[in-house]
């Protein structure tokens, strides 16, 4: 039992050394550009805080349609983006608006958060990063996913955690981290998955139901 922990204790310091070796991107961004969208990095708890799922969410606020990725986002509207692997039917990759529908009816408190809003040269970061994304395995999981999206343009990044409840900590750490996120509710031929990556990635409609 004694060795076991020991192992446990080696793989733990392991995972995040490796995750703080991530490279901070220059901020670069001028502060007079005018905000466009706002980001949050949201973690939801389940089994006693030893699983969940993290995702990302984005909120239009220009004045003209953005694209997040490869989804059209009208403005004054928001977009839930997430990796899955299982618990969805189409397959592992990225989703969009999956959470924003699956978590309608939930107790929003559940959820944590942090937000930043983004110029437009900060947002074209996020969104190339998007297009680029979609891989899941149990090692690269949503919170990989999540993390690397949402340091697309900080000079400060997240550390990327196997571990859900030590990446739940990394948000409560932050001072402004705040609790309950409060999502729009797509309707359902407003989920979509994204295949192909970078230049070439498309959605297709994509169903949100948790499959029996």
């Amino acid at each position: 039992m004694k060795n076991l922990k020991r192992i446990f204790a080696v793989l733990l310091s392991i995972i995040i050394i490796a995750g703080s070796l991530v490279i901070p991107v220059a901020a670069g961004d001028s502060e007079s550009e005018a905000i466009v969208a706002r980001i949050y990095i949201a973690h939801k708890a389940r089994y006693l805080n030893f699983s969940g799922h993290t995702w990302i969410y984005i909120e239009n606020l220009s004045d003209h349609e953005l694209t997040v990725g490869a989804y059209p986002l009208k403005k004054g509207k928001g977009v839930s983006i997430g990796t899955y692997g299982y618990q969805i039917s189409s397959g592992r990759g990225l989703y969009y608006n999956v959470e924003a529908y699956r978590y309608r009816n939930d107790d929003a408190d559940d959820s944590i958060y942090v937000s930043k809003d983004l110029t437009q040269s900060q947002f074209d970061k996020v969104s190339k990063k998007i297009r680029r994304s979609g891989t899941w395995d149990y090692t690269l999981n949503c919170a990989f996913g999540a993390i690397r999206i949402w340091n697309a343009s900080f000079g400060k990044p997240m550390v990327y955690v196997l571990i859900p409840p030590l990446h739940q900590l990394q948000i409560l750490m932050k001072p402004s981290h705040q609790k309950g996120l409060k999502m729009q509710v797509p309707k359902t031929n407003e989920v979509f998955k994204q295949v192909g990556r970078g230049d070439k990635a498309t959605i297709v409609p994509a169903d949100p139901k948790v499959p029996d």
